[in-house]
């Protein structure tokens, strides 16, 4: 399998394998694609624009000329060095075009490709993840490390630092959007201009919708079995721009995370002092509503929840047209069931 993540596309940037003919990034976040695909080819080419370092095509171009991506693979830039073959919206006529070239072997210029999310079946997929000459990275909902990264990244430029409990809280509030990630990286940035560190304070203020509800709220909501909370929360996030299935992976996570607490209490641990001891950290604020959801979900009914949730946000990413409905209802459901349990208590 030739499938990575972000951290192995570093290090392959680091030290880049001559062996690998062809890079694809693949995610529904577009904006994300084209920013990861677009620092690739700088880091090959010195330039996302030059036209004498770098020969962008489109999948248009080449359904019309299946022969213009091998003749731009073996060109040469005219003023020397390395060039970059950027192909934007990558799929069937690029499948077709770039599969000699995986196979013949050889060496060239490096192919920097851009596609949406890619089901299973798709055969470019297959091209991708099975041959030893190309990389495939596809995009998922950004890790907690991930979006840390990238807001100390973006924070650094201006020299300001971040704590921890500052973080825990950002990563909190911003979700797993990588686009929100990077906007409101760059709000808190501005924001902070003259500090050389961001406080708990700065990033209450400043980061978040403008319902002023997070994922985490519907995730609290869901387990404390508030219906109507959980319905409402779930409206508003979805007029302020969240994508239904990161919210219900959002729930997912926060699902994996109540058995993980519960499996430790078991264990013999005080309640307390698992949520407390925590890493990431429980935002104190939320540690009641946490403890209360502990004490209302046994360990088999997390998992089955958490399970239930890893199917409906698998459905939600296969029908996009139905994601909103299929989050909604498992939300309602489980916030249902939540209340259920509640009452039992």
């Amino acid at each position: 399998m030739t499938a990575i993540r972000p951290p192995g596309l570093e290090a392959f940037l680091r030290k880049p394998d001559p062996a690998i003919a062809a890079i694809m990034i693949s995610g529904d976040e577009v904006e994300a694609v084209r920013e990861l695909a677009q620092r690739v080819v700088v880091k090959v080419a010195g330039s996302s624009d030059d036209p004498f370092s770098v020969a962008t095509l489109s999948e248009q171009d080449l359904a019309s000329d299946p022969g213009r991506l091998a003749d731009e693979v073996q060109s040469i830039s005219m003023f020397g060095g390395a060039k970059a073959v950027w192909l934007k919206g990558a799929g069937e006529a690029f499948a077709n075009a770039v599969t000699p070239l995986l196979e013949a072997g050889g060496r060239g210029n490096l192919i920097i490709a851009e596609a949406a999310a890619l089901p299973k079946s798709s055969e470019l997929r297959k091209l991708f993840e099975t041959s030893p000459r190309a990389l495939i990275l596809p995009l998922y909902e950004a890790e907690d490390d991930e979006t840390a990264a990238t807001v100390q990244r973006i924070l650094a430029r201006d020299n300001i630092q971040i704590g921890d409990e500052a973080l825990a809280r950002f990563i909190e509030l911003t979700g797993s959007s990588r686009a929100l990630v990077k906007r409101e990286a760059e709000k808190l940035a501005l924001y902070a201009l003259g500090s050389s560190r961001v406080s708990l304070a700065d990033v209450e203020a400043v980061c978040g919708n403008d319902t002023g509800a997070t994922a985490d709220d519907l995730a609290d909501s869901v387990f404390g079995g508030e219906v109507v909370v959980a319905d409402r929360l779930f409206h508003d996030l979805l007029r302020g721009g969240r994508d239904p299935g990161q919210l219900l992976s959002a729930v997912q996570k926060h699902a994996f995370r109540l058995a993980d607490f519960r499996l430790a209490a078991e264990r013999g641990m005080q309640a307390e002092q698992v949520v407390k001891q925590s890493r990431p950290p429980v935002f104190f604020k939320r540690q009641p509503a946490v403890l209360a959801q502990l004490r209302a979900w046994s360990l088999a009914d997390l998992v089955k929840a958490g399970n239930t949730l890893s199917t409906q946000v698998l459905a939600a990413r296969q029908n996009a047209d139905l994601a909103a409905a299929i989050a909604s209802r498992c939300v309602l459901s489980l916030a249902r069931k939540g209340q259920s349990l509640r009452l039992q208590r």
